[in-house]
């Protein structure tokens, strides 16, 4: 069952990132078996934030058809929207407080990986927030741990399944992984331009240049 649960997680790219993670040990019966009851399960101020962020993405995307005329546009609109943004995060990460926090190693569409030296079991099951940084959103959901890797420092890797998520949150993870994917390799490309060594063409042209002294 568990290679089933391990096959799922692993449908969905995995990034290599670290966000805020709150999680809050559960039942398994105490999970959420519908929609509706992850629905009225889900705080208000999670709900709020992803309205929020799916309300920019669609107020912003109309305007990338009106070329240069909509540019300025578009940056004011931004910054206004990035203001929202560190305003929610802030009165999301005071949320629940109560809950054991930590920062996941890494996380997809199917999940989050996160390492500690508390000793969990397969199959346990947690109520999760994740906190999108980079997107201002976080997501409300439960996670099972599928998979335990032993660490050489006496911690332990935990592979934990997304088991109730609302489809838009997903959605909003997916996103954040190809968002997150853009922004290291664009970092990638400029350390690589700041280590790329001068070729030779400027030192030669600057030798060419310097006068010599006449021969008498």
């Amino acid at each position: 069952m568990n290679n089933e649960k391990l096959t799922e997680f692993e449908q969905y790219f995995q990034i290599d990132e670290s966000n805020r993670v709150n999680l809050f040990a559960v039942d398994p019966h105490a999970v959420p078996k519908t929609l509706a009851q992850l629905e009225a399960d889900i705080p208000p101020l999670f709900k709020l934030a992803n309205e929020v962020s799916e309300l920019e993405l669609s107020s912003l995307r109309p305007l990338r058809n009106l070329g240069d005329i909509a540019q300025e546009l578009a940056v004011f609109l931004q910054a206004q929207s990035r203001k929202i943004d560190l305003i929610m995060s802030h009165i999301l990460a005071s949320e629940q407080p109560e809950d054991n926090t930590m920062y996941c190693d890494s996380y997809g569409g199917g999940g989050v990986k996160f390492t500690s030296d508390n000793v969990y079991s397969l199959g346990h099951t947690f109520r999760t927030k994740l906190f999108l940084q980079h997107e201002a959103s976080a997501v409300y959901c439960y996670t099972e741990v599928v998979a335990i890797e032993k660490q050489d420092d006496d911690q332990y890797q935990y592979t934990l399944l997304f088991i109730a998520i609302r489809d838009s949150d997903q959605e909003l993870v997916v996103r954040a992984t190809l968002h997150a994917q853009t922004r290291q390799l664009k970092k990638r490309q400029q350390q690589q331009a700041l280590d790329t060594p001068l070729d030779g063409s400027f030192q030669n042209d600057k030798s060419t240049n310097t006068p010599t002294k006449p021969e008498h």
